[in-house]
């Protein structure tokens, strides 16, 4: 293993001198193939000169090579790059800017609560846009990791007086929402009346076959009791009956927790309309 390292280096040095270009030649290259909208030609070359680069001439290369990895959906490579871009980055307001790229790779995965620490440990900004977009971006963060009070407050921090009343309201009705289609309350209605969870949460289609399939069931079950006796009921109906009970109480919490991500989405988009209009620096 460690001989076909050492083969591969000088195959890639040898490569990469033999047709006369340095290391600035294959970096403008580069460049000039991710202008083009080359991504995958330009990644190629950026990761040649991060690797050949031993005197760290291109201190950016790695910030743009977490970007092209962004951007051809390679989040933990992009991670990886911005990481080593941070620790080597001189510039406060840059490297705040480098913990906000990593932040967007944690959003993309869904990992709300590694995108709020990664957000928090970029320090405090001097210039007031990047103020306003950390708070924003923290908020973002918050809100995906349904933390709805420290999202609040980050999202409150970039608001004048006046508006922050609004904001609260609008999170106000998000809970109420919540805990009017809470799973558990949703799922006791089923129980109590097939069909009632799902006509609750507004899903007409699921409730009302459920009401039909699982009174029909039953109404046919009674039926076949009076007729041929409690066991020949249980044995006929009985596993039908109870198979389109419980899975009209599963589509009861499902429709639960659809209904709150729809309001979780009107929510949100609700939260930025009210940020756009009072934000002009950030993008």
């Amino acid at each position: 293993m460690k001989q076909k390292i050492i083969f591969t280096t000088i195959f890639n040095v040898f490569a990469l001198f033999s047709a006369g270009q340095s290391i600035a030649e294959v970096y403008l290259f580069a460049e000039k193939q991710f202008e083009a909208g080359n991504y995958i030609e330009a990644l190629t070359e950026y990761q040649r000169v991060a690797f050949f680069d031993t005197e760290n001439r291109f201190e950016k290369i790695y910030e743009k090579t977490g970007d092209l990895f962004y951007i051809t959906g390679d989040f933990d490579s992009a991670l990886r790059n911005y990481s080593i871009a941070a620790r080597i980055e001189k510039s406060d307001s840059i490297k705040t800017e480098i913990h906000i790229k990593k932040a967007f790779c944690f959003f993309k995965q869904e990992n709300y609560l590694f995108a709020v620490n990664e957000l928090m440990s970029a320090g405090a900004p001097k210039s007031d846009p990047l103020k306003e977009k950390l708070h924003l971006y923290t908020g973002v963060a918050w809100f995906g990791a349904e933390e709805y009070d420290e999202a609040l407050v980050s999202f409150g921090k970039l608001l004048p007086d006046e508006e922050v009343p609004g904001l609260e309201n609008i999170f106000l009705q998000f809970e109420k929402k919540q805990k009017r289609f809470r799973p558990g309350k949703i799922e006791t209605l089923s129980i109590i009346f097939p069909g009632l969870g799902q006509l609750y949460c507004g899903d007409i289609t699921s409730g009302v076959n459920s009401v039909v399939l699982v009174g029909g069931l039953a109404a046919l079950g009674i039926w076949a009791w009076q007729t041929y006796g409690v066991l020949d009921a249980l044995l006929s109906v009985g596993s039908w009956y109870y198979r389109y009970y419980t899975g009209g109480i599963q589509n009861a919490k499902a429709a639960a927790h659809e209904k709150i991500a729809h309001e979780k989405e009107k929510t949100y988009l609700e939260i930025i309309h009210l940020m756009e209009k009072n934000l002009k620096s950030v993008p």
